[in-house]
């Protein structure tokens, strides 16, 4: 009788323990789906803010070739001025003062 009752005191204490270790697996396990949560959400905050930088960054891309052409178009420009310069200069060489 007393082997029998010791058991019962063992296995009520090893059934305790074991309750306790499944409560810290519970307490663990929800810790861990709250950070898995937090990675998922910063990871889509991370996908939005790269996908605007990639917006702006087709934006810079944009308005560097409107310069670019802008520039070859001024440098045309000038080119053609430069002529227009010379022709005078010999259109006017004949002439004097």
């Amino acid at each position: 009788m007393e082997k029998s009752t010791q058991s019962v005191v063992d296995g009520a204490r090893l059934s305790d323990d074991a309750g306790r270790a499944l409560g810290e697996i519970e307490r663990v396990t929800l810790e861990l789906a709250e950070l898995i949560q937090g990675i998922a959400v910063t990871s889509q905050q991370q996908s939005q803010v790269a996908g605007e930088v990639g917006v702006k960054m087709k934006r810079v891309l944009d308005l560097t070739d409107n310069a670019r052409d802008g520039t070859k178009q001024t440098a045309s420009s000038v080119s053609h001025l430069s002529e227009l310069a010379d022709q005078l200069k010999v259109s006017v060489a004949g002439f004097k003062v």
